[in-house]
């Protein structure tokens, strides 16, 4: 039987996956009994991660920045298509930063397919899914940063700003409390400003959860964006206040 830590974390990671979860099939999944699954959501809701409901748990948006190998489950369909979407703008021999998050590293594992290109990273996960593949790939230097997998402060700054770059993309976590694509790290945004800053062409990536969750750190406005990469799904008011500043890009 699993400890009761290592349950919790379980069911949360679940709750992050699935957007719910359910008492009954909970208390089936781990072998315990309904009143033990109750006092994990309990536990968890006191954390100020998730709403409890009849019958189960949905998750809070916004409440804290889920560690990189929880977030790279959400919604991976619709990561895939919008990498797939933002595949097709790369011109041949281009040269691009591929910034941190889950829906950069869909787009390095397309990019790994193909060759000929330069690609600067601050993520370790996109630079190892990169690592075998038949482009030219840097790495930033820095410090590590747990949360998201990637570098960050002064060393990895000054390396972005001794290049130029034909494009970058980049994640983004909710952003429907600010008027841009936001993160929940401000040193993450410190780094993101300073790709958006290297780039000729500047995409956001960024599936339809996205319009209503909120956040803590505007990287930059709309207005500085070249275009912003999400489903058909997205909330049609959201895109609307977008495309006033930019242009909103969906995926198939």
């Amino acid at each position: 039987m699993l400890l009761i830590d290592e349950r919790r974390k379980l069911i949360f990671e679940e709750l992050v996956t699935e957007g719910t979860v359910y008492v009954s099939k909970l208390a089936k999944q781990y072998d315990v009994t309904y009143e033990t699954i109750r006092k994990d959501l309990t536990y968890l809701e006191q954390k100020g991660l998730l709403i409890k409901s009849h019958g189960g748990a949905t998750l809070k948006q916004g409440a804290i920045e889920n560690p990189f190998h929880v977030r790279e489950k959400e919604n991976i369909s619709y990561k895939k298509a919008i990498a797939k979407k933002a595949l097709e703008l790369i011109p041949a021999g281009s040269s691009m930063i591929v910034g941190t998050g889950s829906s950069t590293l869909e787009l390095a594992n397309l990019l790994s397919l193909r060759s000929g290109f330069k690609i600067f990273t601050d993520s370790l996960p996109v630079a190892s899914v990169l690592l075998q593949s038949d482009n030219q790939v840097f790495l930033f230097g820095g410090e590590l940063r747990k949360k998201s997998s990637s570098v960050f402060g002064g060393w990895a700054v000054s390396m972005i700003q001794d290049v130029k770059v034909d494009m970058c993309f980049l994640g983004t976590d909710g952003f429907s409390n600010l008027s841009g694509p936001s993160t929940p790290s401000s040193s993450d945004a410190f780094v993101d400003k300073t790709i958006i800053a290297h780039a000729e062409k500047k995409y956001i990536l960024g599936d339809h959860t996205k319009f209503q969750r909120s956040s803590l750190f505007k990287i930059c406005d709309w207005a500085e964006i070249t275009a912003l990469i999400t489903n058909p799904a997205a909330d049609a008011e959201g895109v609307s206040r977008v495309a006033l500043q930019t242009s909103v890009l969906f995926s198939e």
